[in-house]
């Protein structure tokens, strides 16, 4: 692996039918016009200079299958990982909670680890990875569970029992087959630093870490954030810009009807705390070099430690996000500097962040990716 993108429509967000407490998925899943991918894309993500993809699948519907279904989904995999790997790509599948089914959402998921919504995930894992098995080792990893949502320290203290288990689950039924291990507090940097490897010493692992700092900038604007009514902020981090980015959010907030206090203190905070962080270049060199001294500290060869997300939006409430591509020019190269594979985030069908809008090229996002501009 060295330079990959995520494809977040293939194997996520099912279409489901309900009232929002009981779900069924509607079945055969992924057969819309959405969750498909061409051979003509394939072939232009892989001119373009990708080699590897970061597939997103959602995990509730694994669980919920059961006999036919669940082999039904097992021969969909499989057939779109030949494919991929037909094509040419090393392929990375995410297990990656989301809330289209409440019960599996990714709060829901990690929060105990004695209960039965961890422990019927853990049987999904098991059966998925023994069904995966015999794909090559060389060319497919299994990721075991995308950003735990677990951010206080309390919360983060659960992550290394519940991650054995899922570990231990996988490799049960799996001895060779490749797995991606992560730390809490949705995957970051410093979470990863804080993991202990010993247990995985001597399993075929590879370990990965996001990157979206400063969040308040690479978010504003994202609906259900509590940067939504953020706009045009800057980065490097600018007193002055965010305080009128400050401003700007809560007179959007005074307009939106429903918009109360706990979401201003929410945008107040995010705000200040970009200010207090004065994020920069060197912030960011910081947080990939105690990745790399955590890994040098226990001998695991940097090219088993991905980057497996950062992106940033393009746009907020109408206005482009300033210095956007200096921002992703900077996480890549400061990646590659380190020796990091690196996966973008995403190909399309994820709002303002994706490299595909309205089935044109970003172009500019490629060149600053350091791929090729084959416009």
């Amino acid at each position: 692996m060295s330079r990959g993108i995520n494809l977040h429509h293939l194997l996520n967000w099912p279409e489901v039918d309900g009232d929002g407490t009981r779900i069924s998925y509607r079945w055969p899943p992924f057969s819309g016009p959405s969750y498909q991918l061409a051979d003509s894309e394939l072939a232009l993500i892989r001119s373009i200079g990708f080699d590897f993809l970061r597939i997103t699948a959602d995990p509730g519907i694994l669980i919920m299958a059961s006999g036919e279904r669940f082999e039904f989904l097992v021969a969909y995999v499989k057939r779109l990982l030949d494919r991929l790997f037909a094509a040419g790509f090393n392929v990375v599948l995410d297990l990656h909670p989301v809330a289209v089914n409440p019960d599996f959402a990714p709060l829901r998921l990690v929060e105990d680890r004695r209960a039965e919504r961890f422990q019927s995930y853990c049987r999904m894992v098991r059966r998925l990875a023994a069904a995966l098995s015999t794909l090559p080792a060389e060319k497919f990893a299994l990721e075991l569970m995308n950003e735990p949502w677990l951010s206080t320290q309390p919360q983060q203290a659960r992550w290394p029992q519940m991650l054995e288990e899922l570990h231990a689950c996988a490799r049960e039924a799996a001895p060779n087959l490749p797995l991606v291990l992560t730390g809490p507090d949705w995957s970051s940097a410093a979470a990863l630093t804080y993991l202990d490897p010993s247990p995985y010493r001597n399993s075929n692992v590879l370990y990965t870490f996001h990157y979206y700092d400063p969040h308040a900038y690479t978010h504003q604007g994202v609906e259900g954030d509590e940067n939504e009514l953020v706009a045009g902020l800057h980065w490097p981090a600018s007193v002055e810009n965010a305080q009128e980015a400050l401003q700007g959010a809560l007179a959007r907030a005074e307009e939106r009807p429903g918009f109360g206090l706990r979401q201003k203190r929410d945008v107040k905070k995010s705000l200040n705390d970009f200010i207090a962080a004065s994020h920069d270049m060197a912030r960011m060199r910081d947080a990939f070099a105690a990745v790399a001294a955590w890994s040098d500290a226990h001998f695991i060869p940097r090219e088993r430690i991905f980057l497996g997300e950062f992106g940033c939006v393009s746009e907020s409430h109408g206005v482009m996000i300033p210095n956007r591509l200096a921002w992703l020019t900077a996480v890549r190269k400061i990646a590659e500097t380190f020796q990091f594979p690196w996966a973008f985030w995403a190909y399309k069908g994820y709002g303002r962040m994706a490299l595909v809008e309205q089935g044109r090229i970003d172009w500019p996002t490629v060149e600053a990716l350091g791929l090729r501009h084959d416009e």
